[in-house]
């Protein structure tokens, strides 16, 4: 149930929560970070947050959520196990001599579904205090229980954190007794890779410090997704469209890759707008996902792994066929991404290279999806 109490309040947030008097539904605000050779993007409802992927430790991921006014996220989606993508989870640990490193003391404090340390605890709302039964989830989300291993049990109120060793070679970053996140994270969502050992073990281990609950994503769950009985399933709907639905659509199950191909795909549906989310998904990941969902389309793509010849397919990309696409790279990076054949088949799709957004060129890119009339490109 508490995997879907921060879902849904994603959902009601934009406007969903059908009451006289409530406010028109407002647009699902989705942000390319630039994070450099990397990837962050940022999820907007109506002033609630989440995250798929955090970019690098070295990119200051925190630092730039802070300064755009968040301190919560309702959730983070950690699409594989590549520094690149789960990096900037590491700083809420406080990386010495990382841009996103300031320590914040505090207090340690309950909040329900995990630990919230320091400041005042958020709450989900009143609405959602009356939520007592969980919908069914797709294929059903995993318990915590059945996260990983390495993901243990919450600290109790007045325990100290557990120590994280966050990097190789003696230089670590620990959650210290005393000290807190400068973002508080609800709920961690990882894909069944249980390669990238040590990134993936800092990531739970930062994940197990701060008492952040911890989920496995596979195809068939559906987030957000409700049964149509009990308190749960309220303000999930409007009279101009769907709530947003985030339909995992990659790995299956019984995937054994690991890398790359093992990325956790995610398609944003927000009436008439559509978003994919790849991360680093290769070609072959491609070519089984389309096997797996023959009319998968979306207005705005994710290029899967930074442009590079090894992913973008003229076959994937005619499929989705969106309107927008966004590739997200360091400028000058040694990969050469994005790769110039993989920006001629976008442009050849797209029609017009105005709709190929580049983080290394642009910066921060940012959209709306607005559930009437799909989705529209904006300024960060």
């Amino acid at each position: 149930m508490l995997a879907f109490v921060a879902i849904f309040a994603l959902v009601a947030s934009c406007g969903f929560v059908i009451e006289e008097g409530a406010p028109e539904p407002s647009p699902l605000r989705v942000t390319f970070l630039n994070v450099g050779q990397g990837l962050a993007v940022l999820l907007d409802c109506g002033g609630r947050f989440a995250m798929y992927d955090m970019g690098p430790d070295s990119a200051g991921v925190i630092d730039s959520l802070v300064a755009r006014g968040v301190d919560t996220l309702e959730w983070v989606v950690v699409s594989h196990n590549h520094r690149d993508h789960a990096g900037g989870f590491m700083e809420l640990a406080g990386r010495g001599g990382g841009s996103g490193s300031a320590r914040v003391e505090g207090s340690l404090s309950r909040a329900g579904d995990g630990l919230f340390l320091g400041g005042t605890v958020p709450r989900v709302g009143d609405s959602l205090s009356r939520v007592r039964r969980a919908p069914r989830i797709g294929g059903g989300l995993s318990r915590v229980g059945d996260a990983p291993r390495d993901v243990g049990g919450l600290s109790r109120v007045g325990d100290a954190p557990r120590d994280v060793g966050l990097a190789r070679g003696g230089s670590a970053g620990v959650v210290r007794a005393g000290t807190a996140p400068r973002v508080y994270v609800r709920r961690l969502y990882v894909g069944p890779d249980t390669s990238g050992g040590f990134i993936r073990d800092s990531v739970l281990r930062v994940a197990r410090g701060f008492g952040i609950p911890v989920d496995t994503l596979v195809r068939g769950m559906s987030l957000g997704q409700s049964s149509g009985d009990g308190e749960g399933s309220r303000g999930l709907s409007s009279n101009i469209g769907d709530a947003p639905g985030f339909d995992v659509l990659w790995p299956p199950d019984y995937v054994r890759e690991g890398g790359n191909p093992a990325s956790v795909v995610v398609r944003v549906e927000f009436g008439a707008a559509s978003l994919l989310l790849t991360g680093d998904l290769d070609s072959v990941g491609e070519r089984r996902l389309l096997e797996l969902s023959p009319t998968l389309s979306a207005g705005l793509l994710q290029v899967p792994h930074h442009g590079s010849a090894g992913s973008s397919s003229l076959r994937f990309i005619s499929r989705v066929a969106p309107d927008y696409a966004v590739v997200s790279v360091g400028a000058g990076n040694a990969y050469g991404h994005p790769r110039e054949d993989v920006v001629r088949k976008y442009a050849y799709v797209l029609g017009d290279t105005a709709r190929f957004f580049r983080t290394d060129l642009q910066g921060s890119v940012a959209f709306e999806m607005w559930p009437d009339i799909g989705v529209v490109a904006g300024s960060d």
